[in-house]
């Protein structure tokens, strides 16, 4: 589920066979009953789930899940004012590896994991002090600095953001929904409204944990995807940085001067 800003009708997504067994106008009939607001039904896919470790990539470990070594995507570098850690996604595997194109991998030391709710996110270190770079591309040869950040509050609805991820490279899209709550129990339970949803077209396993962003902007790390019956990604979400656990904010670095850290944070 999630607010239209556009209609200001809650939207409600369900699968095409939900729709099938009694037609959309029906079914948005009933459920605004039960809400007592207007609400619009949209099929967006079929299979909702977690981008799982999989495929080559960049942050790897043994994911019990599959029963094998597992990939996800990093996301952006972290600090407590101490030190500097990497971020990807808590539903990654534990025990990780950082794939260094020009060193060969790193192993890391997991911090904490942070995966209920409002959450998916979990911190590492060991791979010395790092500044506030991330790739973009999808051949990882440039990477960007990271200068501001994006609290979920102020994105919007049509706002355009990229993301990069090991099993589909860049991609960008526009928001769909700043309140997302996705089904099932992809929360340690069920999922609070509080994840950033944006169109497809690119998301595949593989890509948990890697940043979302505009330019140099941060706006979060990728969760999970809504897909169709054949496999097609319809929506992707995401885990906004105004949720990083206490203690830990996002490296930045101002334009012509040095990294430092983020300043402010809705929530931390």
């Amino acid at each position: 589920m999630g607010v239209d800003p556009r209609t200001g009708t809650l939207a409600v997504m369900v699968k095409a066979t939900d729709i099938d067994s009694e037609g959309a106008d029906a079914l948005a009939a009933r459920l605004t009953r039960i809400a007592g607001v207007p609400v619009q039904v949209r099929s967006w896919g079929d299979v909702d789930t977690n981008l799982m470790a999989e495929g080559g990539g960049r942050v790897i470990g043994f994911d019990p899940a599959i029963g094998r070594r597992g990939v996800c995507t990093s996301g952006f570098v972290v600090t407590d004012g101490n030190q500097t850690g990497i971020a990807t996604a808590a539903h990654c595997p534990d025990q990780i590896t950082y794939a260094e194109p020009v060193d060969g991998e790193i192993p890391l030391t997991m911090v904490g994991a942070w995966g209920a709710f409002y959450q998916d996110v979990q911190i590492h270190i060991g791979a010395g002090m790092l500044a506030p770079l991330f790739y973009a591309d999808k051949g990882k040869t440039l990477s960007r600095p990271v200068t501001s950040w994006r609290n979920r509050t102020s994105t919007r609805a049509g706002d355009v953001v990229c993301h990069r991820g090991e099993r589909t490279g860049y991609s960008c899209a526009e928001v769909e929904y700043v309140d997302y709550a996705p089904p099932g129990d992809l929360c340690a339970g069920p999922c609070e409204a509080t994840w950033v949803a944006v169109r497809g077209p690119d998301c595949k396993g593989g890509d948990s944990g890697g940043p979302v962003f505009s330019a140099t902007i941060a706006f979060g790390l990728v969760k999970g995807s809504s897909y169709t019956a054949d496999g097609r990604c319809r929506l992707y979400y995401y885990m906004s940085t105004d949720y990083l656990p206490p203690g830990w904010t996002l490296a930045y670095q101002r334009l012509g001067q040095g990294p430092e850290n983020q300043k402010t944070s809705e929530t931390n």
